[in-house]
């Protein structure tokens, strides 16, 4: 069972000059990671590596048939993702960066806003999966104790960016059926 085996998890603050490519390496190897996102900690893993997803689909908790949001550097990226956007989807992407998750073809993503979470994007070539770190239907975790707590020897690497502040998870809207799918910081009638 993939529970049992404990990991060993690296502790690493989100300052720290190694933090990135260290971040970077695990992901290429098909690791999790755990970082900080707009709104609380996230988990992480190469959006295409299938056991990696697995993995945290299992430690989540979390029902299989949920989308999992991803973090995209670009408007280039998200099209090799999820299909050709259109002019407005592009420019509501980059407008509402870090506010505004879009639904297009069954995927879900976004651009990241948070420093930490734009660096590792803009340098890893594929897209990261960012999804709250907690179990399925809790709370999202902003504490970063409770996350060492809760995570330590289950993922690769804990990107350790302090107590996050507060704030309410992207607002979610699905282009095909323009409406929202979870409400956020951003309002429909602003989309």
């Amino acid at each position: 069972d993939i529970m049992t085996k404990k990991t060993i998890t690296k502790i690493i603050r989100a300052d720290d000059k190694l933090a990135i490519s260290l971040a970077l390496l695990t992901l290429k190897k098909g690791g999790i990671i755990i970082y900080p996102s707009e709104s609380s900690y996230g988990i992480g893993c190469d959006a295409h590596n299938r056991k990696a997803i697995e993995k945290i689909i299992k430690l989540k908790n979390r029902p299989q048939e949920k989308r999992m949001i991803v973090y995209v550097s670009s408007v280039k990226m998200a099209e090799k993702y999820c299909g050709r956007l259109r002019k407005s989807e592009a420019n509501l992407l980059k407008k509402f960066r870090g506010d505004l998750t879009l639904v297009k073809n069954n995927k879900s993503f976004r651009i990241p806003s948070q420093k930490f979470a734009r660096r590792l994007a803009n340098k890893y070539d594929k897209p990261i999966t960012t999804t709250s770190a907690n179990i399925s239907d809790k709370e999202p975790i902003y504490n970063i104790r409770e996350i060492l707590r809760m995570f330590s020897g289950k993922v690769d690497l804990i990107i350790d960016a302090g107590d996050l502040p507060k704030r309410r998870p992207s607002t979610v809207f699905s282009l095909k059926e323009k409406k929202v799918l979870r409400r956020g910081p951003v309002s429909e009638k602003a989309i």
